[in-house]
C-alpha cells in the first residue's frame, strides 16, 4: 500500500510537466518511464541554430536477480538547418555477479568532433549567446553499434564495441549574433580552418570501428551476496587501462587505422596532508598518416573560463583542437588537495574551511612543443553547507611562459 501511495505522489501530472519533463513509475511491476522537457533540452549552436532535444526512457527491473533492461531514444530538431535527428537503443544488465552489460544502439546524431566532449552544451550556449564564440564543432554520424562488457575474473573487466558509421561534415547555417563582441566573431565549423567558411574538416565517408579495452584493478577484494558481487578496490595500487582501436573497411582507404593506448590513475591518501591524484595516458597510432579528423586523438581542453567537473584528465587553457594528433602522444595529470593542512594553519583563514589544491597537467605530441599547465586553487568555497565553488589560477608553459587566467568551477 505504501508503494501505491508513493507512486501516486510521484506520478501526479503537473501543469509544468510538458515543459520540464514527466516520469511515471510502477513500484509493484518495477518499471519506470520518463520523457524530458523541451526547456531542459533547448540549446544553440551555429550549425543547428536553436535546437530542441527530447529523451525517452523505459526501464524494467528484475528485483530477484537484481538486473534490468532499458529502452532509450534521443530526438532533436535544428531550427536553422531544418533537420530531425533520431537515435535510440537497448541496454541490459544480464547478471549482477560479473556485471555483464550488452547494448545495441543506432540512428543519427550531431556529434562533437572532439570525442572527449570537452564542452558542455550549456557552456557552449552561453559562449554563443553572450560572447559570440562558437567553440562547438559538429559532424553528422549515422551509426549502428553493439557493445558488451563483463568482469571476466576478479579485478579484470573487459569492454568491447563494434560499430558501422557514416560520417558527414556539417557547416554553419546561421551567423546570428545576440551580443556584438569585438573578438573576431564566429569561426567556421572546421576547427583546422577557422576562417575558411564552407570548408569541410574531412571527406564524407563510411567506416567500421572495433574497440577492445581492459580495466585492471590489482588486489581487488569483493563481497559475494546472493543478489550480486560487490567489488572493493585497493587504493594502494593504480587502476590500469589497456586499449586497442581499429578503423577498417572505410570507403576511403587512407582513413583506416590502428591505435593502441594505455593509462593508469590513482588517488593516494597522505593522511592529514591531503590526497594526491594522478592520471597518466599514452598512445600510438599505426597506418594513420591521413585518417579522418574524427579519429584523431583529441584532448579535453578548455577555451572558456568555466569548469563544471573535477575530471582529472583535462586541461584548463588548452584549445580544443590545437594538439589533436594521429601520431604518438603522452599526457600526465597531477593534483594534490591539501584539504585543511595548509590553510587550516593560518589564523582567521582556518575558520573558513577552504582547501588548497595545486596541480600540473602536461601533454607531449610529435607535432608540438611539450605543453604544461601549473595551477593553484581554492576549493570548498561557499557558505554553510553550500560549498561547491572552486577558483584556480592557471599558468601555461610551452617553449616559454604564456598568459595565465583564473578558472571558475563547481565542485560537488
Amino acid at each position: 500500500v505504501y508503494k501505491d501511495s508513493i507512486d501516486g505522489v510521484r506520478n501526479k501530472f503537473s501543469i509544468t510537466d510538458p515543459l520540464f519533463g514527466y516520469s511515471y513509475q510502477n513500484s509493484h511491476k518495477n518499471y519506470r518511464f520518463s520523457i524530458s522537457g523541451p526547456v531542459n533540452g533547448l540549446h544553440y549552436n551555429t550549425v543547428q541554430g536553436w535546437n530542441v532535444n527530447l529523451d525517452l526512457n523505459f526501464t524494467k527491473r528484475n528485483e530477484e536477480e537484481n538486473t534490468y533492461w532499458n529502452l532509450f531514444s534521443d530526438m532533436s530538431y535544428g531550427v536553422s538547418d531544418e533537420r530531425y535527428r533520431v537515435s535510440g537503443g537497448f541496454t541490459s544488465l544480464l547478471n549482477n555477479k560479473s556485471k555483464a552489460y550488452i547494448s545495441i544502439s543506432g540512428g543519427i546524431k550531431a556529434t562533437q568532433i572532439n570525442d572527449t566532449d570537452p564542452l558542455p552544451l550549456y557552456v557552449n550556449d552561453v559562449a554563443n549567446i553572450l560572447f559570440e564564440r562558437n567553440y562547438l564543432k559538429l559532424y553528422d554520424k549515422l551509426f549502428a553499434e553493439a557493445t558488451y562488457s563483463e568482469e571476466l575474473f576478479n579485478g579484470f573487466r573487459f569492454y568491447s564495441a563494434l560499430s558501422a558509421e557514416k560520417r558527414s561534415p556539417l557547416f554553419n547555417t546561421t551567423d546570428h549574433v545576440f551580443v556584438n563582441n569585438d573578438n573576431g566573431g564566429y569561426t567556421s565549423n572546421n576547427p583546422l580552418a577557422p576562417q575558411a567558411f564552407g570548408s569541410a574538416s574531412f571527406e564524407e565517408h563510411t567506416i567500421a570501428k572495433l574497440k577492445l579495452n581492459a580495466r585492471i584493478n590489482f588486489d581487488q577484494e569483493y563481497y559475494n551476496y546472493p543478489d550480486g558481487k560487490y567489488n572493493v578496490t585497493n587504493d594502494d595500487y593504480p587502476t590500469l587501462w589497456l586499449g586497442y582501436e581499429k578503423g577498417f573497411a572505410s570507403d576511403i582507404k587512407q582513413y583506416n587505422f590502428d591505435l593502441i593506448k594505455i593509462s593508469a590513475n590513482q588517488t593516494l591518501s597522505l593522511q592529514n596532508k591531503g590526497e594526491l591524484s594522478y592520471n597518466l595516458r599514452a598512445g600510438k597510432f599505426f597506418n594513420a598518416d591521413e585518417i579522418s579528423l574524427v579519429d584523431f586523438q583529441h584532448f579535453r581542453g578548455n577555451q572558456t573560463r568555466i569548469n563544471l567537473d573535477n575530471a582529472l584528465a583535462k586541461f584548463n587553457l588548452l584549445p580544443y583542437y590545437s594538439h589533436s594528433t594521429n601520431d604518438d602522444y603522452a599526457e600526465a595529470h597531477l593534483e594534490h588537495n591539501f584539504n585543511g593542512w595548509i590553510l587550516g594553519k593560518i589564523p582567521g583563514v582556518n575558520q573558513l574551511n577552504f582547501n588548497m589544491i595545486v596541480g600540473a597537467h602536461s601533454l607531449i605530441t610529435n607535432q608540438n612543443k611539450p605543453y604544461t599547465e601549473f595551477s593553484v586553487g581554492i576549493d570548498n568555497l561557499g557558505i554553510g553547507k553550500f560549498r561547491f565553488l572552486r577558483v584556480d589560477y592557471v599558468k601555461p608553459y610551452q617553449g616559454g611562459w604564456q598568459n595565465g587566467a583564473f578558472m571558475f568551477g563547481l565542485s560537488f
